[in-house]
């Protein structure tokens, strides 16, 4: 009986120190496992009997705990009360008290690390860390960083509270590594007219006659324009790429016709009966008045034994104006032209003679400027050109005649101009004959050395010399100079005003005594 009493005592006993003793401890302290549970339990088994040596005899102790230990089922309880340290932070805060809060620090990029106040604290895996901090600590700065990214920093908004969570969010970007530039490769603008041989300008400046292919141009945008006479322009903006050809295809429109009311010139000159010409078109002799659109003019007087007298009229509408040419004596030279024997030749509609058997006829005394000379014969086209005489010097003139239906063997002797002009629209007079307006491609011209003069309004008249090459064109690129402001006259001091009355009221007063 006193044995039983003794193991019921010892059994009370074991539960008291159970519940006050290892169950605190595992409340307090998360972070015990259950083996060191266990650990404590049998510690305490150890130092118990060694406490009852008044309650029973210690000899019969060892044999019959064996069997009194149903204890042990509680042991494997204690798990479910050490259950909620997989959700809690393994990291402690660094200040106690007042409970415990949690910061959770999300990020986009796994691996980068956590610092408070310059402090590391966790790395962040699958997003996310959670730290546990206390809440009545402080910390001003969280800092995410990870090698290759940006560093991101910023404030807690607040300190949790006792079991309450905080998210930060962090978003972290890539540092832009620097790597070596592209080869850029320059591109090709195609262009075509339609209908083909308009002027292409590319930002302003003339690159030829449509169809026409611009290279070697860095990539970029270009304002493009063509530009054909009868046409309205068309302007756009042209695209080139690294390597690629970009396309141009400007469609044009014909210019509607402008109604214009006329004005008139009234022409006159010395001597009289000079051959008058506007714009290349023959009108008579002078003198004569001629209607005309309004817009700038240019007229060729012309009489054998005088040069040539050029002008530039500019007609408004619904007015007359006067031009009066005076002739000055002409400086003659020579031509010799050059053709199958005995075709007949032709200068200013007046017969010269044929040519003879050694194919050549000089022609002397003939009055320096332009004429048209005809060259004709049986079985062949007529050949027709306008030619500028040399002043004191010989002028050759190479007629090649072409059988009727037929192909002309040798080389043409004529050529022709590819004049632009900046501004464009000015007017072309070649070996002074009107041959249109910039750009332009005058053709038909006889092979040698050429007069080219443009005039514009506002502008200084260009003129040069050029030569023409049998079969080919021959590029003229003209710049244009802007007329200069006339300086108005200065108007009359009030002094020499003053001076001026003095003087005529003093001879009106000496006449006056005379008389």
């Amino acid at each position: 009986m006193k044995k039983t009493l003794a193991v019921i005592l010892i059994a009370a006993i074991l539960c008291i120190l159970f519940i006050t003793v290892v169950i605190p401890v595992a409340a307090e302290d998360n972070e015990v496992t259950v083996n060191q549970v266990t650990q404590q339990e049998t510690e305490l088994r150890t130092v118990e009997p060694t406490e009852m040596p008044t309650v029973k005899p210690p000899t019969a102790e060892p044999t019959e705990l064996p069997t009194v230990h149903p204890q042990t089922t509680e042991v494997t309880e204690i798990p479910t009360v050490t259950a909620p340290l997989t959700e809690e932070p393994t990291a402690e805060p660094s200040v106690l008290g007042g409970g415990k809060g949690y910061i959770d620090t999300y990020s986009n990029v796994d691996g980068a690390s956590v610092n408070f106040d310059g402090r590391y604290e966790c790395t962040i895996a699958q997003g996310v860390c959670t730290i546990g901090v206390s809440p009545t600590g402080h910390i001003s700065t969280i800092t995410v960083s990870k090698s290759e990214y940006t560093t991101w920093s910023g404030s807690l908004s607040n300190m949790p509270a006792d079991k309450q969570h905080v998210a930060v969010y962090a978003t972290l970007n890539p540092v832009p590594t620097q790597t070596t530039p592209p080869i850029v490769q320059k591109g090709t603008i195609y262009a075509q007219s339609n209908p083909a041989g308009a002027a292409i300008y590319m930002d302003g400046i003339f690159q030829g006659y449509s169809p026409i292919t611009i290279p070697n141009l860095p990539p970029g945008s270009y304002s493009m324009k063509a530009s054909l006479s009868g046409y309205t322009p068309d302007t756009q903006l042209i695209d080139v790429y690294s390597g690629q050809t970009a396309t141009y295809y400007p469609n044009l429109q014909q210019s509607p016709p402008v109604p214009r009311s006329t004005g008139t010139v009234s022409v006159t000159s010395t001597p009289n009966a000079v051959l008058v010409y506007v714009d290349g078109n023959y009108q008579g002799k002078a003198p004569l008045t001629i209607p005309l659109y309004p817009g700038s003019h240019s007229f060729r007087l012309s009489l054998w034994g005088y040069n040539d007298y050029t002008a530039s009229v500019y007609v408004t509408a619904n007015t007359n104006q006067k031009l009066n040419a005076v002739m000055n004596t002409a400086v003659f030279g020579t031509v010799a032209i050059s053709s199958i024997p005995g075709a007949s030749v032709w200068m200013d509609s007046n017969s010269q003679g044929k040519i003879p058997s050694s194919g050549t006829l000089t022609l002397s005394s003939i009055t320096s400027g332009n004429h048209i000379f005809k060259v004709t014969a049986s079985g062949y086209n007529d050949w027709i050109n306008t030619v500028y005489i040399q002043p004191n010097a010989d002028t050759p003139i190479s007629a090649i005649l072409i059988p009727s239906g037929g192909q002309p063997t040798p080389v043409p002797a004529t050529g022709g101009f590819n004049i632009v002009s900046t501004p464009t629209g000015a007017q072309i007079f070649i070996d002074n004959l009107f041959r249109g307006y910039t750009p332009s491609t005058p053709d038909g011209i006889a092979a040698g050395q050429h007069q080219v003069l443009l005039k514009y309004t506002g502008y200084i008249d260009y003129s040069t010399t050029a030569t023409v090459n049998a079969g080919q064109t021959t590029p003229l690129a003209i710049g244009l100079q802007a007329a200069p402001t006339p300086t108005p006259e200065s108007a009359l001091s009030p002094a020499l005003l003053a001076g001026e009355l003095v003087v005529i009221l003093g001879m009106g007063v000496l006449l006056r005594r005379r008389s």
